[in-house]
């Protein structure tokens, strides 16, 4: 009867194969077959042993992925056996026997399986004990045998997670920032695990779990379609490879990028493509993830201020306290929002409030960005000509503002804002980079070397804030546009992006002199690092060749050495050692002694 069995399943991994990823249809069709599958060999297995399919006091559910109904082609069978507690004597071989006549079916047609046999106690027990363990038990689901010990299991194991959620909250903290140390974020990697990497599959499943603790409520931020891409991209994944997958290698990049239907209709190779709707979706997850656990995070602490939150008096609902901390900007339990006076069409608004977010290094209430989106602020700005001088000044002093303005500038970005002040930074966007010594998509890329600018000292000892201010507005615009000329097939990025500065700093109101020199800075800013590493610094050929790429101004050569660091030390270690630069500085001093 065994060897029946073993057929059966042998028969669900042929049908598994044979059904083309397409979705959530094609994983709703997977975990029907395997359900009916499992179904029927615990129908065999219980009349084998003089059992009904419904033996009181025993079930047999479905957890992990079966039990959330996502699993993929060649997902593994997590199935639970839960009983009562009780002693059984109706079993002939014990609660054992009739377990190992489930799973050595399984076992011996070598399909991946994932098994345990619990009572209702220790359901509970191995809830509170083992987090890990204790997250997947939230989504048994019944499959047979008596129903009532799957719900009485579900109910109380809910109700455990959300008393001891409190108590546990650092755990899960602690849990997902391992996982970011181990596999990185998810949206930075080419080689990237789309379930434990941050920004994956499983951050996905913390919000759910985190939302179902009570202790915060759903995210602001739709991060469900992002869950079903990662899935889709997982399933593809496994039908390619035709094994349990999670890391998107590059030898299978473009086979998945074909089945997911990436053609390269944006100019951009398929495989790139597909990178870049990975890195969207996890930055989604990601920012979806953040909000929650932040919101989690202030709920779970006893000292929470009573005064940040709605109260009634005189049968009257009395908005939170909120302090003001820039006009129509208002802070709430360590997050910005939106005061009851301020316009959320008002660009004025906007840039107000990603200011004193980067000033304040506080993060921006996501459904006060989305407010803000759909009431227009940001096309207000990017379509109403000219920006003004107060936009600019905004824009400048976010820039400045060293490494807090990451976050700023990733909110705006989830939120949709980010392309409609600048609607080039599409361009990109989430945009991969396969050179061994990035770290992180163009997009981040810019944004990381404009953080580092406030830290970095030239060769004459010019800092950015001792610049005079058109060079300081040129060295802030040239950091954060260099890379924009990126784009598969282009030979020179360098170029490229020198002539779209026009295109990109006009319409925000620049000057033709500073536009003239940002596109300098940006043609020339691989400039020092390939002269220090391949040129003669004795050779007045070389300090002639960086004179003219500054135009012989002093000034000029600073911004060009302060962008350079910038750039370089944003990537990954071996781009930026002391000994290159320590070239790149003594080739600067040559050239500012020679204009001098």
């Amino acid at each position: 009867m065994s060897a029946q069995y073993e057929e059966s399943i042998l028969a669900l991994r042929a049908a598994r194969r044979e059904v083309v990823p397409q979705g959530a249809a094609s994983r709703a069709a997977w975990a029907a077959m395997t359900q009916k599958t499992v179904v029927e060999l615990w129908d065999g297995v219980t009349a084998a042993q003089g059992l009904s399919p419904q033996p009181e006091g025993i079930a047999l559910a479905a957890v992990g992925s079966l039990g959330r109904k996502d699993g993929g082609p060649e997902s593994d069978l997590d199935i639970l056996i839960i009983h009562d507690g009780g002693k059984h004597p109706e079993l002939p071989h014990g609660m054992s026997g009739l377990a190992d006549a489930l799973w050595y079916p399984i076992w011996d047609s070598h399909v991946e399986l994932d098994h345990s046999v619990r009572s209702l106690g220790e359901c509970r027990g191995v809830a509170k004990a083992d987090l890990k363990a204790g997250l997947g038990l939230l989504d048994v689901r019944y499959l047979a045998g008596d129903p009532t010990i799957v719900e009485k299991a579900t109910s109380s194991i809910l109700q455990d997670w959300r008393s001891a959620a409190r108590l546990r909250f650092d755990s899960v903290a602690e849990d997902q920032v391992d996982r970011r140390r181990q596999f990185g974020r998810l949206s930075y990697l080419i080689e990237g695990d789309l379930k434990e990497a941050a920004g994956g599959m499983r951050d996905a499943l913390l919000i759910k779990a985190l939302v179902a603790s009570w202790l915060a409520e759903r995210p602001a931020l739709t991060y469900e379609p992002a869950y079903e891409f990662l899935l889709d991209v997982r399933d593809a994944l496994t039908s390619v490879t035709r094994r349990h997958n999670n890391v998107l290698r590059l030898e299978f990049q473009d086979d998945v990028a074909s089945l997911l239907g990436f053609t390269g209709e944006t100019d951009q190779d398929p495989a790139d493509e597909l990178l870049a709707a990975v890195s969207d979706a996890a930055r989604t997850i990601r920012a979806a993830y953040a909000d929650t656990l932040r919101r989690a995070r202030r709920n779970a602490s006893t000292s929470s201020n009573r005064w940040l939150q709605p109260r009634m008096i005189r049968g009257r609902v009395v908005p939170p306290h909120l302090t003001e901390v820039a006009p129509g900007v208002g802070e709430r339990s360590g997050e910005l929002v939106l005061t009851a006076a301020s316009n959320p069409a008002d660009p004025r608004v906007l840039l107000a409030t990603a200011k004193a977010a980067a000033s304040k290094d506080l993060p921006i209430r996501p459904a006060t960005l989305l407010h803000m989106w759909e009431s227009g602020a940001g096309r207000a700005l990017g379509e109403g000509g000219a920006w003004p001088e107060w936009a600019r000044a905004d824009f400048e002093t976010i820039l400045s503002a060293g490494h807090p303005q990451v976050s700023v500038w990733e909110s705006l970005d989830i939120a949709g804002i980010m392309t409609e002040l600048i609607p080039a930074w599409s361009l990109v966007r989430n945009l991969p980079q396969r050179s061994a010594i990035h770290r992180h998509t163009v997009d981040r890329h810019q944004i990381e070397a404009t953080a580092n600018l406030p830290d970095l000292r030239s060769a004459s000892g010019a800092t950015l804030a001792s610049l005079s201010p058109a060079r300081r507005s040129t060295l802030l615009l040239a950091t954060f546009f260099h890379d924009m000329g990126k784009r598969p097939g282009v030979p020179d990025h360098s170029e490229r992006g020198a002539h779209m500065m026009e295109g990109i700093l006009a319409p925000m109101g620049y000057s033709e002199s500073i536009i003239t020199d940002v596109a300098r800075l940006v043609h020339y800013h691989l400039l020092l690092g390939a002269l220090a590493t391949s040129a003669d610094p004795e050779d007045p050929d070389t300090i002639n060749l960086i004179s003219d790429a500054v135009a012989g101004q002093k000034e000029l050569l600073d911004c060009l050495h302060l962008l350079t660091q910038a750039d370089a030390s944003s990537c990954k270690p071996e781009a930026w050692d002391i000994w290159k630069a320590t070239l790149v500085d003594q080739l600067v001093g040559r050239t500012y002694y020679s204009l001098t």
